[in-house]
């Protein structure tokens, strides 16, 4: 998802937070914890192929190649 004003997530002050979206991170900590990297690859490709119409070889593509890269899931 790309960040923009509206779409970022708060730390625990409610200071706005350019890191994670507000979907991902709320008053400093992540929404869904356990939420693993391969979890939300499932979600997003679920997301892109029902909500944007891609296809799902072309929704897995994108996903693998962004969200392992994502501070959250960074190795």
């Amino acid at each position: 998802m790309p960040l923009g004003d509206g779409f970022y997530g708060t730390d625990s002050d409610g200071s706005v937070t350019k890191e994670y979206c507000k979907f991902c991170f709320q008053d400093g900590a992540f929404t869904m914890p356990g939420l693993t990297a391969e979890d939300m690859i499932k979600r997003s490709v679920d997301f892109m192929t029902k909500n944007l119409g891609i296809p799902a070889q072309k929704a897995e593509e994108m996903s693998r190649a962004v969200i392992p890269g994502l501070k959250r899931w960074k190795k």
